[in-house]
Parts: structure tokens; sequence; C-alpha cells
């Protein structure tokens, strides 16, 4: 007796399921169109160096970001970094810390006890609703994030890492809310032999 085999007609459709599947499972899970750079080892860096990265949330993407966002005309990744054209460092002490490049403002706010406050921002250019903006994003308040710092032995150079929510985005001209994202942001970043504002005291 031989055994009962399905028909074609059906075993087609489950496979093109599990094809589907494979393909979501790979796009959600696998595949980050934002995946966190890696952080700067304290003390390897020859000179100043740092790292700057804004992570989307996936319902902050096109689809999901199930697929790349460049098809749809953004970036692949939104950041800057010490090789960037226009790369600079401003003030970095106790209370702030300032890095910025071409079309990039960041300003780390820190209270006396060094952690970040709700007055850190950061100002990038983005294209969004199919126009590009100058957009501003600061911290929720709480502040959710975390900020690490470490002075270099025998000089006067900071190094550290950072990953704060950004919950509030506006139009930096306007000042108006954009509605945008639907999640926090996530500011990641980090740096090495920053050297301290003049009589900064290591923290």
């Amino acid at each position: 007796m031989t055994k009962d085999r399905k028909p074609s007609w059906i075993l087609l459709p489950l496979g093109l399921l599990a094809g589907l599947a494979v393909v979501v499972y790979f796009s959600l899970v696998v595949f980050r169109p934002d995946r966190p750079v890696a952080t700067i080892v304290p003390g390897s860096s020859s000179g100043p160096a740092f790292v700057v990265q804004i992570i989307r949330p996936r319902l902050g993407l096109p689809l999901g970001g199930i697929v790349p966002p460049r098809l749809f005309g953004l970036e692949e990744h939104l950041g800057f970094d010490s090789s960037s054209a226009g790369a600079s460092i401003g003030s970095v002490g106790p209370e702030c810390l300032e890095l910025s490049a071409d079309g990039w403002d960041l300003v780390l706010a820190l209270d006396a006890d060094g952690r970040v406050t709700s007055e850190t921002q950061v100002v990038f250019e983005f294209m969004f609703e199919e126009r590009l903006r100058k957009v501003r994003c600061r911290p929720g308040e709480p502040v959710v994030g975390t900020l690490s710092t470490a002075a270099l032995p025998n000089s006067n150079e900071l190094s550290g890492n950072f990953d704060i929510e950004l919950a509030r985005c506006e139009d930096a001209d306007a000042g108006t809310p954009i509605g945008w994202p639907p999640q926090p942001l996530v500011l990641h970043g980090s740096f090495d032999r920053l050297p301290l504002d003049s009589g900064a005291v290591p923290t």
C-alpha cells in the first residue's frame, strides 16, 4: 500500500511561507541597519579620537528596517567621528563635552556628579518627510542612559563612552516637535584622549 502524498499545489505555498519566514527572521533578527559601532578602548588611540552614532529604532525606519534605508534615500548609518569632514573638539570638562563635524553638533551636559542631564542635545541634518531638515534631539526626563569616563594616568586627557536615549526631537530652526521617532533614539559613542580644558580636574 502506498502512502498518501500531499498534492504539489499544497507543497508550493508551504515552501513559499517557509522562505518568507527565513527572510523575515533575517531582516528582524540578523540584519541590523543601525548596528552599534565598536567602542574605542581607552588609551588605544595615538591622539584625540571619537565616534558618535545615532541608533534608530526599527519603528523609526521605513518598513521596520527590513530593507536597507538607502533604498529610501536615507543614510545607512547616522553619525560622525574624528575623521569626518569638519570634525572638531570643543569644551571637555566636568560639566560639558562638545564634539562636532560638518552637519553635526553634540553637547553632553553633565551635573555635579558627572551624570548626563536633560540639557544634552545633538543637532544634525536628516532626511525627513522627503526633505532635508536640521533636527535637534534631547533626552527625556528623567534621563535614561549611561556615561562612563576615565582619566588616563599621568595625562590631562579624558576617555569614555556613552549610551543615552533621545526621547524628544524637534525642528532645530522652528523649535517645533516633528513627531519622530515613535520610540527613543539611542545616542551611542565613545572617545579617547580628549584634552581637558585648561584648569579642568580629571574625573
